[in-house]
């Protein structure tokens, strides 16, 4: 059983009159503890397809089954808590929010999208924190750490 199952995955988006076909029909599957890179140049789909996977977007066409949820399925709050339990994503340019502390930079999706209690969360933050040695610096702000810091974030 496959891991990820794309067919026929189109993505279409409208940019005034013109019509920008980002994903041209991807089939493919990736097996449970497969190792898989998508490359090419700028403007060949990766990110789409990583935002469709990831249930931030949907196709305009076929079928995506990520971890044996049909994820077109889905409706807005269904794809963030199915996101929030299933896929991890690490992003470029952090994605951290700048009046959150690192402490509660990490705690918010545990809080919005698991609606964790409060005890657990704690415990969940600072065991985080204390793997990737940021437990100093958990009172700073992102634009008071350095890059490889907001990098090791959770």
């Amino acid at each position: 059983m496959s891991l990820i199952l794309a067919e026929n995955v189109r993505k279409e988006y409208q940019t005034g009159e013109v019509t920008v076909r980002a994903l041209k029909g991807l089939n493919f599957a990736i097996e449970p503890a497969s190792f898989v890179s998508f490359v090419g140049p700028s403007g060949s789909g990766k990110t789409t397809l990583l935002n469709l996977i990831g249930c931030l977007d949907k196709p305009t066409e076929g079928r995506l089954i990520v971890a044996d949820t049909d994820v077109l399925s889905l409706d807005r709050k269904q794809s963030a808590t199915f996101r929030g339990n299933n896929i991890g994503f690490i992003f470029q340019d952090f994605n951290l929010i700048p009046v959150l502390t690192v402490y509660e930079n990490i705690e918010y999706p545990l809080l919005m999208v698991r609606n964790t209690p409060a005890d657990e969360r704690k415990k969940r933050v600072s065991d985080l924190l204390e793997a990737v040695g940021m437990m100093g610096q958990k009172d700073k702000y992102p634009d008071q750490i350095s890059g490889g810091q907001k990098q090791r974030l959770p």
